[in-house]
């Protein structure tokens, strides 16, 4: 599949020790505030960096902090601190962000076409980042005049005014913007106690890290150890225990952020349960989505706490973003805008959140949670591009920029290169072998894929990450044992998972039991909702026992889920195509190769609409864009364009298409019946075109190989007669 060349980021890593220090911080981090998903992520990388990198690290970090005195060892804690310890502490001004260079910003490119704005003049860094505009993120945007009040708690941020991704993510630029990093210590000073930190400042008798310490930014109130702390282990011992709303109540009152961050996030948690259990019988006549009853609630009282509480803790911008993002969006007033004076102001949650989440990796840069869910918020590859410039530039950029960018579908070539790259720090992680297995199957080299993912089994053969895509490509390349045998492990290993649920669906797919399958991807969703890749393959099997409304609603729903996956809308135009509604069905059709520009199969699909509608122009074109970006030795969509240049009299152009698909039908070892037709129709037109422009020699070659050919062989008999006699006229 054609794609555009995308060039990969550079990172410049910290020493292995002072990596392993922040992961395994992050870990104890995570892990004290439920959130699994991160602590284990930060622990697979925090298992895979050698120890041998480890102890070279150190030792050598050891020997150069040993050379100098104490003044010079305070140089080099200066200056390690703003490298290497960026999100972790310091109220002084951060170094700038490498990612505003123009020549580190063209390796941040994207794969698919970006659209380019002209920045407006004065912006800061309007030199260096193409803004998106805001029509292009989802229409006009209000805003309250200076000076007007507004019920919602939302509409009170300190922020200036705000347009587009690219003027809401210039904040973290801005003196009044969010602080660059974060000093968190304050809770658990004894795992940050590094080399570079031991240093004494000049006369004060006192190291960095106290000095630090004295320059807390949000300090926690007198007696949270004594009065909070134990409430909070108990709190998160019943979170652990999954009771969400018990360990939420525990924490009432409290004021310190840790409490705040767990009592909100629990109960954020039990709202996404009610709203998942409250929704109803999976497309039933009350299956709609139900919006967190919790969400509006805790965003009130957080608007209600100390100013800048929220904006100096990477959590609560967290906690916040989720908030956000769980608030159902507010359907345009069908009678116009109303007084601006009178108006609440209408906050787009999307951007608001992606506002929050950026800030909040910018001060915790290995909270994996916060970059999963800024990867989920990005609409396409131009937001992407205009976010990059404002995250740090930590390791963990680079496993965002792999995920996201998979997300959005546009992996390629370059994503193996920021593979390598980590694979140098974190030899053999299991994470990192599953994206390579990831980006394979999504360019569609299945064979790859599978030795991958085949690979990662056997080293780690209780991993259940990624056995839904590994069922998938097994499924398309028709392996019918290997998928019963991987289905018959996981269903023993863990069959309540969603992942081995869907494996299962896959395996009775291929044996055509569609009602079974179907019965296995319901019980997916029952244990998740918002499993994306469940949807998509229930509609394909809706589809296959001919219930197309069925079909329908799954696919709808897939789009609710994720409306950056182009399968549900290859899906929807599809089932509305069958339906005989090639209108329709060409409006899901130009979603799909908006979102996979090159991607073959989309554009035949759109063609092939196109020609039902009579539009052959258009389908001409679809076609051709379907040729570009096709596997070599394709001959069929190259037919299909001569075809239509025959059918519209443009006889020279559908030659010249017609002998391009008779030479990629010969290297692709076509059946002889299909090359035998395209030969028939280019001797009929050498015939045509006489003895004074044919080629009759060529037509007659053409016609003795159709010979050969049971069914064409009496009409090129037929055709070599006619062609004798225009041979001796010529002569």
């Amino acid at each position: 599949m054609a794609s555009n060349t995308l060039l990969h980021p550079t990172i410049a890593h910290p020493p292995a020790h002072v990596l392993r220090r922040r992961l395994k911080r992050a870990f104890n981090e995570c892990s004290n505030r439920a959130l699994p998903g991160s602590a284990k992520w930060a622990a697979e990388l925090l298992n895979a960096i050698p120890s041998s990198a480890v102890l070279s690290s150190s030792a050598s970090s050891a020997t150069t902090t040993g050379t100098g005195g104490n003044h010079g060892r305070r140089g080099t804690s200066t200056a390690a601190r703003g490298a290497a310890n960026s999100g972790l502490g310091s109220t002084s001004t951060a170094p700038p962000n490498p990612m505003s260079s123009p020549e580190l910003l063209s390796r941040f490119a994207t794969s698919t076409p970006i659209r380019s704005h002209p920045s407006p003049v004065g912006v800061a860094g309007a030199s260096n980042i193409n803004h998106t505009s805001w029509a292009s993120l989802g229409g006009d945007r209000t805003t309250a005049p200076a000076g007007s009040t507004s019920a919602n708690p939302l509409a009170h941020r300190p922020h200036p005014a705000r347009d587009s991704l690219g003027s809401i993510m210039e904040l973290a630029s801005s003196p009044g913007g969010y602080p660059h990093q974060l000093d968190d210590r304050r809770e658990h000073p004894s795992s940050h106690l590094e080399e570079e930190h031991s240093a004494l400042l000049p006369g004060t008798g006192k190291s960095h890290l106290d000095h630090d310490l004295d320059l807390d930014l949000d300090p926690e109130p007198e007696g949270w150890d004594a009065l909070e702390s134990d409430r909070y282990d108990l709190a998160l011992a019943y979170e652990r225990t999954h009771e969400h709303l018990r360990a939420s109540s525990v924490l009432n009152g409290c004021r310190g952020n840790r409490a705040r961050w767990l009592r909100g996030y629990t109960k954020y948690l039990a709202g996404e349960k009610r709203a998942q259990e409250e929704s109803g019988d999976l497309l039933g006549v009350k299956d709609r989505g139900i919006a967190n009853p919790f969400a509006q609630e805790l965003l009130a009282e957080m608007a209600e706490w100390e100013p800048g509480t929220v904006d100096h803790d990477p959590w609560l911008l967290y906690l916040k973003a989720l908030l956000l993002l769980a608030i159902p969006p507010v359907s345009p007033s069908p009678f116009g805008p109303r007084d601006p004076t009178t108006m609440t102001v209408t906050l787009d949650h999307r951007l608001a959140a992606m506002d929050h989440l950026v800030h909040s990796v910018k001060l915790e840069p290995y909270n994996w949670s916060a970059w999963l869910k800024l990867a989920s918020c990005l609409d396409g590859p131009e937001e992407l591009e205009a976010t990059l410039h404002f995250l740090p530039t930590e390791t963990p950029l680079l496993f965002f920029f792999v995920h996201a960018t998979l997300e959005i579908h546009a992996a390629g070539e370059n994503l193996h290169k920021v593979l390598n790259d980590l694979d140098k720090i974190f030899p053999g992680a299991s994470l990192i072998e599953g994206m390579r297995g990831l980006i394979h199957y999504h360019v569609r080299e299945f064979d790859e894929a599978t030795e991958y993912f085949t690979k990662l089994q056997e080293s780690d053969p209780y991993r259940v990450e990624d056995i839904d895509i590994f069922s998938n490509i097994l499924y398309v390349s028709e392996k019918r044992a290997e998928l019963a045998t991987l289905a018959q492990e996981y269903t023993k290993m863990d069959r309540s998972r969603p992942e081995v649920c869907c494996l299962v669906g896959n395996y009775y797919s291929l044996r055509r039991e569609h009602e079974k399958a179907i019965l296995y991807f319901r019980r997916a969703l029952k244990l998740d909702r918002g499993y994306l890749s469940a949807w998509t393959l229930m509609g394909h099997e809706y589809v296959e026992i001919k219930n197309t409304n069925a079909a329908i609603a799954s696919y709808r729903r897939a789009v609710d889920v994720n409306r950056k996956d182009y399968r549900a809308w290859y899906g929807l135009g599809q089932t509305y195509e069958l339906l005989g509604e090639p209108y329709s069905a060409l409006n899901y059709y130009q979603k799909a190769t908006a979102l996979r520009p090159f991607d073959a199969r989309m554009w035949c699909a759109l063609a092939v609409c196109y020609e039902k509608l009579k539009r052959v122009p258009d389908a001409i074109k679809s076609y051709q864009r379907a040729l570009v970006s096709s596997e070599p030795g394709e001959n069929d969509t190259a037919l299909r364009i001569g075809r239509l240049y025959a059918l519209q009299g443009d006889s020279l152009k559908a030659a010249s298409y017609h002998r391009r698909a008779l030479a990629e039908g010969i290297k692709t070892e076509a059946t002889k019946n299909e090359l035998s037709k395209i030969r028939l129709w280019l001797a009929k037109y050498e015939i045509k075109r006489g003895v004074m422009k044919g080629d009759l020699d060529a037509a007659e070659d053409l016609l003795k190989e159709c010979l050969g050919v049971g069914e064409d062989k009496d009409e090129a008999e037929l055709l070599l007669k006619e062609l004798n006699v225009l041979l001796l006229s010529r002569e």
